[in-house]
């Protein structure tokens, strides 16, 4: 098992909690692979906070496609240096970081033909944005992405995003933050990182505090469901930092340790010691009842990872 993609996403995340602005964009493009050739589709979402005039910080989730053997997917926190901020007009920005994969690659001695690695690489990229006069903006731009022991990659991205100036961030901006205690009701769709996908239906019972402004604490049961090489049941807990977008919205990632027992473990071992990385939405739609999505990632060392993606409603208290 490994902490250290929660660790980026919460160190990520965290730089920048003082600074009132924020923004979501989402891109979709073409990858190229450098050492066949080979191209598929590129598709990433980004959260980018200023940090000052001239730079800023992001995270973002990267799904690289579909190249032959190979499907690779993660997680990138980056440091933009950037022309100064404008209302309206055209912004340029250079951006370096470290990129944590997961890559569903084909073998031939690998359990069912196909292993889960995880590892680390850098991530640089050149960015062009224009900024409409209403907070929308369009967006291009191309990485490159070196990872340790995998095939680098190329992407062109094109995309849109939506910046939120002038939210203060806190969680709701609610006086007394500490009122935000909920539980919360889920199911969705699982998805084993296999070759073939395999699928099940799960369910889970969330259990949420708030620690502090942006700070969240939660406790989960899950049941990814029964799919044909996994079937796992257990408890998660986890930390969060939290950014609220507007009163009723707020977006968060989270991570922690996960202790699952799995019916299907080929290897005899049952229970084990997994890693759940997790991005949520929350929408509050009164002040008892909250709508809201996640998508987690459980890590495994065992070549079991899944995608676990939920809807749920939740009843504060």
């Amino acid at each position: 098992m490994r902490i250290r993609p929660a660790a980026l996403a919460l160190l990520a995340a965290s730089l920048p909690l003082s600074a009132p602005a924020q923004d979501i964009s989402g891109m979709a493009g073409a990858l190229k692979v450098s050492s066949t050739n080979e191209r598929t589709f590129v598709a990433a979402v980004s959260y980018t906070q200023p940090v000052g005039s001239y730079n800023a910080v992001s995270l973002s989730y990267i799904n690289e496609g579909h190249p032959e053997d190979h499907h690779r997917d993660g997680m990138a926190g980056q440091f933009w240096l950037r022309t100064k901020k404008v209302e309206q007009g055209l912004m340029l920005g250079a951006g370096a970081g470290r990129y944590f994969f997961f890559d569903t690659a084909r073998t031939d001695d690998g359990l069912h033909n196909f292993d889960n690695d995880h590892g680390w690489g850098s991530i640089v990229s050149l960015q062009a944005r224009w900024q409409f006069d209403n907070r929308w903006y369009a967006q291009a731009q191309i990485n490159r992405i070196r990872p340790s022991g995998k095939d680098n990659t190329t992407h062109l991205l094109i995309g849109a995003g939506y910046r939120y100036d002038g939210v203060p961030g806190a969680k709701l901006h609610l006086q007394n933050w500490a009122h935000d205690d909920t539980l919360t009701l889920s199911t969705g769709h699982t998805i084993v990182n296999s070759l073939r996908s395999e699928s099940a239906r799960p369910f889970t019972l969330e259990y949420r505090r708030a620690a502090g402004k942006y700070v969240d604490w939660t406790v989960t049961a899950l049941d990814e469901g029964d799919a044909d090489l996994a079937h796992r049941r257990g408890v998660a807990t986890q930390l969060w930092l939290i950014r609220s977008l507007n009163e009723k919205v707020e977006f968060g990632m989270g991570g922690g340790p996960y202790l699952a027992w799995d019916a299907r473990d080929t290897q005899g071992h049952g229970t084990r010691l997994t890693g759940l990385l997790s991005a949520t939405a929350r929408y509050h739609v009164d002040r008892r009842w909250v709508a809201q999505v996640a998508w987690n990632r459980v890590i495994t060392d065992y070549h079991r990872d899944a995608d676990v993606i939920l809807v749920g409603v939740g009843r504060k208290f």
